[in-house]
């Protein structure tokens, strides 16, 4: 009996999946005031959480897979900000909307720049993201991700990408003919010369040229998150926006619930010994829950 035929995998549609989480990223950083950052990091959980699924579904024929799969998943559930991002993922997708503080933290140019922390979730926020900017938290999201998917690449390196499958051994060791290997490439039967004296490596490489491969630039780059220039926590220097923020996050994850008018007049007595100022804050918070 001949061994069942394997056709090549890749993890090109993770790849392009993973592009789509950074692109949500990158869309929160300029999103101000309102409802459009909720949105955007809607579209981030879905789209993050997805990337594994992605790669269970390219990869769920791979030999070895699901045991180097199980230990990911061990790796990623023993992570408390990966757990949390997946839970955040089901309560937006099930529930509702995200719960979030925002302050406003001064103005580029003409443009008010927003900050926006979690807290008051339906799961606890954990030590590693408390009091943090949120897009911060997602750009180290997006680096686990795309180091699972580097570590994958690494593990199957010719099931993940299917150029670096193009060489004779490999493809003998995936049980394909090069005669099959050109029709899945859309090659018609006649134009793939095995009998000829045209070497079965120079064919492949002919063909590689017709397959798309892994960026793996890019994933490096993502998979390296740089650390945040503003200031410490992520957020721009402006004490009383940032003081007024952390007290509501304090609230909503100590007692649920949240109450800015008492936030304020917590900042005014740290800061002047009494409940009352003779000027207004510099920066106010808001609360999305």
């Amino acid at each position: 009996m001949t061994a069942p035929r394997q056709m090549l995998t890749s993890l090109l549609l993770v790849e392009e999946r993973l592009l789509e989480v950074d692109y949500f990223v990158r869309l929160m950083r300029r999103q101000g005031p309102g409802s459009q950052f909720g949105y955007c990091l809607n579209a981030f959980v879905s789209a993050a959480r997805s990337v594994s699924f992605l790669i269970q579904k390219e990869m769920a024929r791979v030999p070895g897979f699901d045991v180097w799969w199980g230990e990911q998943q061990q790796v990623l559930g023993s992570d408390p900000a990966a757990r949390f991002f997946l839970k955040m993922r089901n309560f937006s997708q099930k529930e509702g909307r995200i719960s979030l503080v925002g302050s406003c933290s001064g103005r580029s140019g003409k443009v008010m720049r927003w900050t926006y922390r979690f807290a008051g979730t339906s799961e606890k926020v954990p030590a590693q993201l408390l009091k943090r900017n949120v897009t911060d938290c997602c750009v180290e999201h997006v680096g686990k991700l795309a180091r699972v998917v580097l570590a994958c690449a690494e593990r199957f390196p010719y099931h993940s990408c299917p150029r670096r499958a193009m060489t004779p051994d490999e493809i003998r060791a995936l049980g394909l003919k090069i005669e099959e290997l050109g029709a899945e490439l859309g090659f018609r039967p006649e134009w793939i010369q095995t009998g000829s004296d045209f070497p079965l490596a120079d064919q492949l490489r002919l063909l590689s040229r017709n397959v798309d491969g892994l960026d793996f630039d890019i994933l490096t780059r993502l998979s390296r998150p740089p650390v945040s220039s503003s200031a410490a926590g992520g957020f721009p220097h402006d004490p009383f926006g940032q003081e007024w923020a952390e007290l509501l996050v304090d609230q909503l994850e100590q007692r649920r619930k949240a109450d800015p008018l008492l936030a304020a007049c917590t900042i005014l007595q740290r800061r002047y010994g009494t409940g009352e100022s003779d000027s207004g804050p510099s920066s106010g918070g808001s609360v999305q829950s």
